[in-house]
């Protein structure tokens, strides 16, 4: 593990240090209690057997109990204490994971699969919790192990003590040699099983279009392939952690080997005691099997080192969209909005890259409580004009000024706590009906919550409900009609009260009747309110202040309806198509 990444894993466990401390005490003293097992085995052997001292071995099985129990009890508390610490610790981290995520921009997430996103919070962090709770008292407690019994082995027998540790450092070697293929296939094993969630993800979430599209296959097989991918993969992880096993093993027995062979020839000579033998034997039990531990803890430290690796590189990830040191809270508006010369492009710029831009010298004045209509063929710029209007993203040069004030210059929460926004397809969250239409102002009273959904076209719906506002809509609102989660999104945006109003494609997905009551609700809330409106029915617009007519990217006309019609250029080609298309 890199000195950074340790080190700010530190960092994580800091505010439960003193816990983590008694934790490792208990581990000492568990682990203290252990040795004396083998030495109590070499008296009985040695002394109360061959003299058939009954009271001697009676003291010794007596002495041998209470310290396994006393050690088991203390394991107890251990693991009670180092759980709960690592368990606060990765609730901790899932807490910082999730509130940072909740500053990154809308770029972020435009480039980072919602999978991958997820899995940080979730499967990474599961990492950080068997290093700290398994791989912390394993290392320890065997760390402990083997510096005592070896010390205490040099102290009972040098020469056998030495001949032991000579087979000590192949163990290291072994480790070394595979350490950066460890990692390597750690971090190939990591970026698959991303991807494979990240599928899992957008498949899941898109169910009604696979079944739509008869796709159920052809999905299962790509799943398949990923997770044979994945499988391949984690198979290699799997077979090198075998081979260095399988190596540990060998190593042990060669300790042992070397005990039996060398500490039997002691015992012939009669330098040493039987029960000594057996004694010896047991602690090297204490030495290797800790050793081969070790190996199978550096897969869970290397994963380990990689979710950490994989957390840190998100936590250090800066928002575009951010506050200014010097940036002022906007104070109540009218809502008069200005775009002066706006150019902006969804990927970032590099310098002598030349490709054309979303939005290219855009400019227009909108007066206070107008409603603008945007229209334009698909991808010529009218979401991104409302998207910078909001500020999800900031401009590649020029000003977008609400009453006079250039957005980048005010706090984002203030400008958007006066914006409302209604799109073609309104995520509603798992929850009741007057929680989701209270999400923008959750301290609402039940009689302004009722108002926002009569104002709406909603309280009638939601009262013939058996359960009413208290209804449970599932999961992305899928318990409720297209039109009904439209009316559910406005009275989101009535009961917020903005100054300003973006409808976004808001009624093209709806039938007739629901459209009507769209329309209607929409009118009732864009009063004394500025709007904007995006739409390809040219026919649910006719009545807008002003209309701009986006194409490629720059704004090709501007003017009424009646206006643009009599010019005779972009928007009266499109007119005259859905005109015809009507017909």
């Amino acid at each position: 593990m890199r000195s950074g990444t340790f080190q700010r894993f530190l960092a994580l466990t800091r505010p439960h240090r003193w816990r983590i401390a008694l934790g490792i005490v208990l581990i000492l003293a568990a682990t203290a209690l252990t040795l004396p097992a083998p030495w109590i085995f070499k008296l009985i052997i040695d002394e109360a057997l061959p003299q058939r001292d009954l009271s001697q071995l009676g003291w010794l099985l007596v002495v041998f109990t209470a310290l396994f129990l006393l050690r088991g009890w203390l394991t107890l508390v251990r693991n009670r204490v180092l759980q709960f610490s690592a368990m606060r610790i990765v609730c901790d981290l899932r807490i910082q994971l999730f509130a940072h995520l909740q500053t990154l921009s809308l770029r972020y997430f435009d480039a980072n699969q919602t999978g991958k996103v997820i899995s940080r919070i979730t499967q990474d962090t599961n990492e950080v919790y068997q290093l700290t709770n398994g791989f912390l008292i394993t290392v320890i407690a065997d760390s402990v192990t083997i510096a005592g019994v070896l010390g205490f082995l040099f102290w009972v027998e040098w020469r056998l003590a030495l001949a032991v540790t000579l087979v000590l450092p192949l163990f290291v070697l072994s480790y070394l040699y595979n350490r950066r293929k460890m990692r390597e296939e750690s971090r190939v094993h990591r970026d698959n099983w991303d991807k494979v969630v990240g599928f899992l993800h957008e498949r899941v979430a898109a169910a009604r279009v696979v079944k739509s599209f008869t796709r159920e296959a052809e999905e299962t097989s790509a799943f398949a392939s990923g997770i044979n991918a994945d499988y391949f993969n984690y198979s290699n992880i799997v077979m090198r952690n075998t081979r260095l096993s399988v190596i540990a093993d060998i190593l042990g027995s060669l300790g042992a080997l070397i005990v039996l062979g060398y500490g039997g020839l002691l015992v012939v000579q009669g330098a040493m005691q039987v029960g000594t033998l057996v004694a010896f034997n047991a602690y090297i039990v204490f030495i290797f099997p800790p050793i081969v531990r070790f190996v199978d803890l550096a897969a869970v430290f290397q994963r380990a080192n990689t979710a950490l690796e994989n957390m840190w590189a998100l936590l250090d990830t800066q928002p575009d969209i951010a506050d200014r040191p010097a940036a002022l809270a906007l104070p109540p508006i009218r809502g008069e909005v200005e775009f002066r010369k706006v150019c902006f492009d969804y990927e970032l710029e590099l310098p002598g890259q030349g490709r054309p831009r979303t939005l290219t010298d855009v400019s227009f004045h909108i007066p206070a409580g107008q409603v603008v209509a945007i229209v334009g063929p698909s991808g010529s710029g009218k979401s991104t004009i409302i998207n910078l209007v909001a500020r999800f993203y900031d401009v590649a040069s020029g000003q977008v000024l609400i009453d006079g004030q250039d957005v980048r210059e005010v706090t984002v929460p203030s400008l958007r706590r006066q914006i409302g926004i209604v799109l073609q397809e309104n995520v509603l969250f798992s929850g009741t009906l007057e929680d989701n239409i209270k999400y923008g102002r959750t301290e609402a009273t039940r009689a302004e919550i009722q108002a926002a959904a009569a104002a709406a076209n909603a309280h009638e719906f939601i009262s013939e409900l058996p359960d009413g506002y208290a209804t449970v809509v599932g999961e992305r609102g899928v318990k409720l009609s297209g039109g009904q989660r439209q009316r559910i999104a406005i009275a989101r945006a009535i009961l917020r009260d903005p100054r300003i109003l973006i409808f976004d494609e808001a009624t093209s997905a709806l039938d007739t009747a629901s459209e009507r009551l769209i329309q209607q609700a929409m009118e009732r809330l864009m009063k004394g309110r500025t709007a904007f409106i995006i739409a390809h029915r040219l026919s649910t617009i006719q009545n807008a202040d002003v209309i701009l007519v986006m194409e490629q990217g720059r704004l090709a006309e501007k003017g009424t309806h009646a206006e643009l019609l009599a010019r005779g250029g972009l928007y009266a080609k499109l007119h005259a198509l859905q005109f015809q298309e009507a017909g």
